[in-house]
């Protein structure tokens, strides 16, 4: 799959908190490396998400398009911020769990230190999910495997309505099985469905009277659509609205299967 018809990796940081900080900044030989899987690979065969390494040259990070100049440090809120060097590769090709492996020194590995991976990925349209978690003491060793698809988050955005500029966020409650339309902290709209398995059925998209007319219930259907595409479930549309949307946006047409 193409990264014009998914969500690839944009992007990503690695944090630290801690002792490890100040090692880091005396120019210790550090390597961090973020491996997966891919599906339909040959078994043992990895690919190389992300990483970051105190040897990389100047001219290897201004050579980036990638955003934070990947390859940098930085100090942010306390803590030393590693923007990550990553590959474009397409989330949908990844399984629901990655491995990552940070290489570097015992003596960094052994600090009572904080750290923190974030893995940034876009799509064509703009709309972004964000994948963070804390790194436990395995991930110094033979490696972490870190959940993908569970720690997964839709990015907030600002989006440009008729009535003007509003921060209109799509929250998904995956207990609850739906996903909540909010416009500047209101509740505008729902979107629910029903898993059963590995099966998921759309069955109602929802938009309050107020806020109707105003193009938001394509808000809500293309970011639901955007993160159930990542969740490797087998979808079935029942809902109208839903299937007026993916006849105007055909890209979605592979997502869905028949009800």
């Amino acid at each position: 799959m193409s990264t014009e018809s998914g969500f690839h990796l944009a992007g990503g940081e690695l944090t630290v908190t801690g002792p490890a900080e100040q090692l880091i900044a005396d120019g210790r030989q550090v390597d961090f490396g973020v491996t997966a899987e891919l599906f339909g690979g040959v078994d043992g065969d990895v690919v190389m998400l992300a990483g970051w390494s105190s040897t990389q040259t100047d001219a290897a990070q201004t050579g980036s398009a990638q955003a934070d100049a990947a390859g940098g440090v930085r100090s942010e809120d306390g803590r030393t911020v590693l923007s990550l060097r990553t590959q474009p590769v397409v989330l949908n090709s990844l399984p629901r769990s990655v491995r990552v492996r940070l290489s570097t020194t015992p003596e960094i590995a052994d600090t009572e230190s904080a750290w923190e991976l974030v893995l940034r990925f876009r799509n064509q349209a703009g709309s972004g999910l964000t994948w963070r978690a804390g790194l436990p003491a395995e991930a110094f060793g033979a490696g972490w495997s870190a959940p993908l698809a569970d720690l997964l988050t839709i990015d907030d955005t600002a989006t440009e309505t008729a009535a003007g500029k509003e921060e209109v966020r799509v929250v998904h409650h995956a207990d609850d099985e739906y996903y909540e339309l909010l416009v500047d902290g209101e509740q505008a709209g729902l979107l629910i469905y029903h898993v059963i398995g590995s099966h998921l059925a759309i069955t109602h998209t929802v938009i309050e009277p107020t806020y109707r007319g105003r193009g938001l219930s394509w808000v809500l259907v293309g970011r639901a659509l955007d993160d159930i595409r990542t969740r490797s479930v087998k979808v079935s549309n029942y809902c109208t609205v839903v299937r007026r949307f993916v006849e105007l946006n055909p890209e979605y047409g592979d997502l869905l299967g028949a009800a």
